[in-house]
């Protein structure tokens, strides 16, 4: 009864969690030979649809220091992304066939009628300032964010001081087509813009703001990192918040905000970065973590989206390579709906280089 008992409370402590399976390179059929685009590294890689170019995705990169641009253009992938998808949410975004950056805040204090954005021109070389009109006084801290189909420009400003959200949605040319000002959420860290909602990230607050009506609330539980190691995605029916220091995927219905899915996954380091791409049937990850040695590993991993519930099984951890301390990657869908691209700096015998990889994890 006591060695019972004793098995009984381990068991508990340690949530009856199974053992994850040894991590593993990708085999031939998970991960396509790699791509060199670029022999250099640059501290940011974006990775953008281009409706015009029949939703293949464009590839930019912060240019090397010195050198007249700001960005640079890397090319274009052969694969195509799934019909309406939208990139993570950040301070940069792609309308139009510009780069449009959202600049840090000049006064922490100071409340703006109207929020600046850099528009780049064509060859990424120089931007100007243009003004967008806010639906109300804005007191910002952080960078808004900015995201885009390519044809559309969605914004999340947080005003700390007011703890509102201002969220607009922009034409091609950067003029206001709807705007609304939601209180509560000064302190948003991540926004999906998906059909006539804007889902926002508050903590362990998830919010649903439709285009008319009434905001609704979700809770999860507190983030176990900061916002670089999560991801707000949309996986047909399912809204799912991904956090890859907590090791937990939780998968909302996109219209109530009640759980549906609770999955499991296992990083070994510390998890630096996370980005992840989905289809209706299936979630891929790829971390950047940081292990004793202070060495950066790329570690990708797959999740079923088939079954609801609970489920506490490990997925297979697949090594995707090392890469500089400072490393910086995307990861995108690719329209079959199974596979995703790859693109990350990466560390070589020569120097940093930027990669693409096509994954079917």
């Amino acid at each position: 009864m006591r060695i019972l008992l004793s098995f009984t409370l381990a068991c508990s402590l340690a949530a009856c969690q199974k053992v994850p399976p040894p991590a593993r390179v990708p085999s031939q059929q998970e991960s396509s030979a790699e791509h060199v685009v670029v022999n250099y590294g640059p501290s940011r890689l974006r990775l953008f649809p281009a409706p015009a170019s029949e939703g293949r995705y464009v590839l930019w990169a912060s240019e090397r220091p010195g050198l007249p641009a700001v960005f640079r253009p890397l090319g274009m992938t052969e694969q195509r992304g799934p019909t309406g998808f939208v990139p993570r949410a950040g301070e940069l975004a792609f309308v139009d066939g510009r780069i449009v950056e959202a600049p840090l805040p000049a006064s922490p204090t100071k409340a703006l009628s109207e929020l600046p954005l850099l528009v780049y021109d064509k060859d990424a070389k120089t931007a100007t300032q243009q003004m967008i009109p806010l639906p109300g006084p804005c007191s910002m801290r952080e960078r808004a964010l900015i995201q885009s189909d390519g044809k559309e420009l969605f914004v999340a400003a947080g005003c700390a001081v007011e703890d509102k959200a201002m969220l607009l949605r922009l034409d091609a040319g950067l003029t206001v087509r709807a705007s609304q000002s939601v209180a509560g959420t000064g302190t948003t860290e991540l926004l999906l813009h998906h059909g006539d909602a804007d889902y926002l990230l508050i903590g362990p607050t998830v919010m649903r703001v439709p285009s008319q009506g009434e905001p609704v609330l979700g809770t999860v539980p507190q983030p176990a990192g900061d916002v670089e190691t999560r991801e707000l995605l949309m996986a047909g029916e399912l809204l799912l918040l991904v956090d890859g220091t907590a090791g937990r995927v939780i998968g909302m219905d996109r219209t109530s905000l009640g759980w549906k899915l609770d999955k499991r996954f296992y990083f070994e380091g510390s998890v630096q970065r996370l980005r992840a791409a989905a289809s209706a049937s299936r979630l891929q990850i790829v971390v950047s973590e940081r292990g004793e040695a202070q060495k950066t590993e790329l570690v990708g991993l797959g999740l079923s989206l088939g079954s609801v519930g609970r489920d506490t099984s490990l997925p297979q951890r697949l090594i995707l390579g090392s890469g500089p301390v400072q490393s910086d990657h995307e990861l995108a869908p690719v329209s079959d709906g199974k596979s995703v691209v790859l693109l990350r700096t990466h560390g070589s015998n020569s120097g940093p280089l930027v990669a693409m990889t096509v994954l079917h994890m």
